[in-house]
C-alpha cells in the first residue's frame, strides 16, 4: 500500500514540474514574439499649407505655374501609404488594405470627409468591419523646406616688376570663388490612436526635422566642398564623380520630377525626414498601446546564443506575403531575411491557396490544394527577418498569407513526381 501511494505522489509531482516547465516556455515564447496586431490607417488631414503647381512645393507660384505639367505631391495618401509601409517592416503591426478599408466604408456609408468625423460608436463598428486592433489617424501641421544660399567671388593676381628682378618669383592670375547654401527640412504631425471599442488612447505630436548645408571653394582649379557628411577634394580636370559623395536631393528642378513616397523620394531630404517621422510614430503607437517590441530600427544586446535561436526559429517557419502595397507593385514584404540566407536576386514560385481538399465521408475541409500564381525575386532584404520582392510574372494577384517556395527546391519536386509518375 505505501509502495502504491508513493508511486502516485512521485507521479503527481513529475506532471506538476512537467505542467510548470510548459507554462514558463509558452510565457517566454509569448515574450519573445508578442501577438501580431492590425492597424488601420484611416487618414492624413493636410493643413501644413504646402500647395504648389510645381509639384514640391519649393518655387514660386508664378513660375510654377508657367513651367509646371504636374499636380502637386498628395500629402495625405502618400503619407498614409509610407507609414503602412512602416507599419509593415515591424511584423509585429499588421496594416490594413486599401481595399479592405474601402469595403467597409461601402458597408456604413461612409465617404472619405464623413471618414474624418466618426464619433465613438461610429470607429467601433468599423474596427469591427476591418477587424482593426487599432485605429490611426494623422494631421500634417507643417511640411516645408526652407533653402538659404549666399556667393562671393572675385579675381586675385601677382605679376610686374617684381617678377623682372627676382629669378624665382612667379606670375599667376587666379579666380577665387566661395558659396554655399543650407537647407531645412521641418515636418509635424498630430496623431490620434483609438483602441477598437472606439476609446481614444493618445493624441500625441511628432516632430522631425533635418539640416543640410554644403560649402565650397574653388581655386584656380583645385575644387574643395564640406557638407555635414564629409569633405570632397577635386583636381584640375578630375571627374566630378571621383570621389564624390551622395548628398540628398533638395534642389526644386530635381524634387518636381520625383513622385511622392516613391524610391526616388527616399534619396531627397524630405524623404529622409518623412521616414524619421514615421518612425516616430510607430514607437509612439508602440510606447502607448503596445505590445513591447524591438522595431527594426532599434538596436537590441543579445548574446550569440540567442541570436542563434532566433535564427533558427525562422528557419523552421514558412515562408510567407506579410503585406502587398497596392500602391507600389514592387514593394510586396516576405517574413524572411538574412537569417534565412536570402540574397538580392534569389526567385521563388508562389502559392497561393486552391481548391478545398474534404473528407470523403463527412465532407470536410481536411486542406487546401496550393495553387501556383507567380514567380518573384528578392530585391532588397531589410532585416533578419523582413525582405521585399518583386513580380517576375504571376497568373493572378499575390495576397498575404500566400506561401513562397524556392524555385530549385519547387523544380526537384516537380522532377520527382515526374519520375514517380512515369514508374
Amino acid at each position: 500500500m505505501k509502495r502504491i501511494i508513493s508511486t502516485v505522489f512521485l507521479i503527481t509531482i513529475s506532471l506538476f514540474l512537467i505542467a510548470s516547465v510548459s507554462l514558463n516556455a509558452a510565457t517566454t515564447e509569448e515574450e519573445q514574439h508578442p501577438s501580431t496586431k492590425r492597424v488601420a490607417v484611416l487618414y492624413f488631414e493636410d493643413d501644413s499649407n504646402f500647395d504648389s503647381s510645381t509639384g514640391c512645393g519649393c518655387m514660386p507660384n508664378f513660375i510654377g505655374n508657367i513651367f509646371s505639367t504636374k499636380k502637386k505631391w498628395d500629402l495625405e495618401s502618400g503619407f498614409a501609404t509610407m507609414l503602412n509601409r512602416k507599419l509593415a517592416e515591424t511584423v509585429v503591426y499588421q496594416p490594413v488594405s486599401e481595399n479592405e478599408l474601402l469595403d467597409a466604408m461601402a458597408q456604413m456609408t461612409l465617404s472619405r470627409h464623413k471618414l474624418k468625423k466618426l464619433d465613438k460608436a461610429q470607429r467601433a463598428t468599423l474596427a469591427e468591419h476591418l477587424n482593426a486592433d487599432v485605429i490611426v489617424m494623422g494631421e500634417i501641421k507643417k511640411f516645408n523646406q526652407h533653402r538659404m544660399k549666399a556667393n562671393y567671388s572675385r579675381t586675385m593676381a601677382e605679376s610686374g616688376r617684381e617678377a623682372q628682378h627676382v629669378p624665382t618669383t612667379a606670375s599667376y592670375k587666379a579666380g577665387f570663388a566661395a558659396g554655399g547654401y543650407r537647407n531645412r527640412v521641418h515636418i509635424k504631425l498630430n496623431m490620434k490612436f483609438y483602441e477598437a471599442t472606439g476609446n481614444e488612447i493618445t493624441t500625441i505630436p511628432i516632430t522631425a526635422s533635418r539640416i543640410h548645408s554644403l560649402a565650397g571653394t574653388n581655386i584656380s582649379g583645385i575644387e574643395a566642398t564640406v557638407s555635414e557628411s564629409g569633405t570632397n577634394l577635386r583636381f584640375g580636370q578630375t571627374s566630378e564623380k571621383h570621389g564624390k559623395i551622395i548628398h540628398p536631393i533638395v534642389k526644386p528642378t530635381e524634387l518636381n520630377k520625383i513622385k511622392f513616397a516613391s524610391p526616388e523620394y527616399d534619396r531627397t531630404l524630405f524623404g529622409m525626414v518623412t521616414d524619421k517621422a514615421l518612425i516616430n510614430v510607430v514607437l509612439a503607437l508602440r510606447d502607448n498601446y503596445g505590445p513591447n517590441f524591438i522595431t527594426p530600427w532599434e538596436t537590441q544586446e543579445t548574446d550569440e546564443e540567442k541570436q542563434k535561436k532566433l535564427i533558427e526559429e525562422a528557419s523552421k517557419r514558412p515562408i510567407k506575403i506579410t503585406y502587398v502595397d497596392n500602391e507600389n507593385p514592387d514593394m510586396i514584404y516576405i517574413n524572411a531575411g538574412s537569417a534565412r540566407g536570402l540574397a538580392i536576386g534569389e526567385q521563388f514560385t508562389v502559392y497561393t491557396r486552391g481548391e478545398a481538399i474534404r473528407d470523403i465521408d463527412t465532407g470536410d475541409i481536411l486542406d487546401y490544394k496550393p495553387e501556383k500564381i507567380a514567380i518573384v525575386t528578392v530585391v532588397e532584404i531589410r532585416t533578419d527577418r523582413l525582405s521585399t520582392v518583386k513580380i517576375v510574372e504571376k497568373s493572378a494577384d499575390i495576397s498575404r498569407g500566400d506561401v513562397l517556395k524556392p524555385i530549385s527546391i519547387d523544380k526537384a519536386t516537380e522532377e520527382q513526381s515526374k519520375n514517380g509518375g512515369d514508374e
